[in-house]
């Protein structure tokens, strides 16, 4: 009896946590035959997102997206460098619509741009509609009592504000909801002057960690900021810089770390040192090998798996192309089977590197571009497009099509291996390679956007300075 009892409950932990379908359908007329694509951050620490699923918006500017979940997620859907972001709960249909660009705020096409979403007959206890809510009667507490934060005197008011809040949403037993309320006033109150022990009881110490959990992660890197390095620069964590920078030790590190007393246990202590290492390797306060070394031992030797995913997230961020570097070579077929070397082709001039497929819509828009500004710069600047479709026989059938496009279309055949080279997560993705090799634009600005000025620099015939016959130099 106890047996299947034991069975039945398995069985039914295991439906509860199951994954459930996610329907998202859409209208953004403005945004007809492009690619819409729905992203989720991998990890709040590195910040980066992957693409879950993707559509094509037909003609009449409709779109749909399917794809299933296990938890409330906040998403961000992406047209080109449009995006708008909303959460998720699974077993939810949600009907959008996507607004077009705002103009006045809408300056530069080759950066992201927020644009506008609104849902469609969605219930009030939907996770969309009781944030929206919430942030609407924030908003008007921040606005009636701004005098007082400008005092820095508001913490009485902040009290008020939370108990009536969750009075307020008593009746939602909706714990995502309930986190994004008091970490939204966490966040607020660590701008004020509630000191970091009372902030580290009343919302760290004894609570679980929310890694999918964007105002929990908010107000975590908030609290941690430069904590590793803080410590490194006491009398008590001096130790760190041989610790990183020559043993490169992660055991040795975290022990050094656990000496903070905001730094409790094992797992608090890992997330501090994966954030302090992530912020030391751009801001110079370790040596870069050191820390390279100790991510890669936490990719093995954490006990947290979500750890293990931050590790490694952190280091595939870590670029290896820079301006400057080598780029990695490259000898393409191109539509007739003649072979082209990277080698050869800088040997005079810059290389302008593209790489597109055909499917890609913000590809096929940067071509007609790249048609005119090879018209002043092609003696130059050598212009390259990487095809990285399926076959050959699908760039030859683009280059029948567009005879117009006259500058030189190569074929990755290299099975993804010169993506992965290139470090390319999504197209178009363009590099500027000069003379000698080595990176001059990584990644280089698109052909819609400054690159011509880039152009123009490199190129321009410069005065002599001191020139026989120069009199404006003289």
């Amino acid at each position: 009896m106890k047996k299947a009892f034991l069975i039945l409950l398995i069985s039914c932990i295991s439906l509860l946590s199951a994954a459930q379908k996610v329907t998202i359908k859409g209208s953004a007329k403005y945004y007809a035959e492009k690619e819409i694509g729905a992203w989720v951050n991998t990890d709040y620490i590195s910040n980066i997102q992957k693409k879950i699923t993707y559509d094509t918006i037909d003609v009449k500017g409709d779109f749909l997206l399917e794809f299933n979940s296990k938890t409330i997620q906040y998403i961000t859907l992406k047209i080109d460098k449009n995006i708008a972001s909303l959460y998720i709960q699974p077993g939810m249909n949600y009907d959008v619509i996507i607004a077009a660009p705002d103009s006045s705020t809408y300056y530069n096409k080759n950066r992201e741009h927020d644009v506008s979403i609104s849902l469609k007959q969605t219930p009030k206890t939907e996770i969309n509609s009781l944030t929206m809510d919430y942030d609407r009667r924030f908003d008007d507490f921040l606005s009636v009592d701004y005098k007082s934060f400008v005092s820095r005197t508001p913490q009485a008011k902040i009290d008020s504000f939370r108990i009536a809040m969750h009075s307020f949403y008593s009746t939602v037993s909706n714990p995502y909801f309930n986190n994004y309320i008091d970490y939204s006033i966490a966040a607020m109150e660590k701008n004020t002057k509630m000191s970091d022990k009372k902030l580290f009881a009343t919302y760290i110490a004894n609570k679980p960690i929310l890694y999918t959990h964007p105002e929990y992660m908010n107000f975590f890197n908030s609290f941690y900021k430069q904590k590793l390095q803080a410590l490194a620069m006491s009398k008590k964590g001096s130790d760190l810089f041989f610790i990183v920078d020559d043993r490169g030790s992660f055991v040795a590190a975290a022990n050094a770390l656990k000496r903070d007393i905001f730094v409790p246990n094992d797992t608090i202590c890992e997330l501090v040192l994966l954030k302090g290492l992530y912020e030391s390797y751009y801001d110079g306060t370790f040596k870069k090998t050191g820390i390279v070394a100790i991510l890669k031992q936490m990719t093995t030797e954490s006990k947290v798996e979500e750890h293990k995913l931050i590790a490694q997230n952190i280091l595939n961020s870590f670029s290896k192309l820079q301006k400057g570097t080598i780029a990695p070579g490259f000898e393409l077929p191109d539509k007739t089977g003649l072979t082209h070397s990277l080698d050869e082709l800088r040997t005079k001039k810059y290389v302008y590197v593209t790489f597109f497929d055909k499917e890609c819509s913000a590809c096929m828009e940067q071509m007609k571009v790249i048609s005119s500004l090879k018209k002043t710069y092609g003696e130059r600047i050598e212009f390259v497009s990487i095809s990285t479709d399926k076959s050959n026989t699908e760039l030859k059938n683009f280059q029948l099509k567009n005879p117009k496009y006259d500058w030189l279309f190569v074929y990755d055949n290299t099975g993804g291996q010169l993506k992965k080279e290139y470090e390319i997560i999504s197209m178009p993705a363009y590099f500027l390679i000069g003379p000698d090799g080595k990176f001059v634009r990584v990644p280089a600005e698109s052909p819609e956007g400054d690159i011509e000025q880039v152009f123009y620099d490199l190129t321009k015939v410069r005065s002599k300075l001191h020139g026989v016959g120069d009199k404006q130099n003289r």
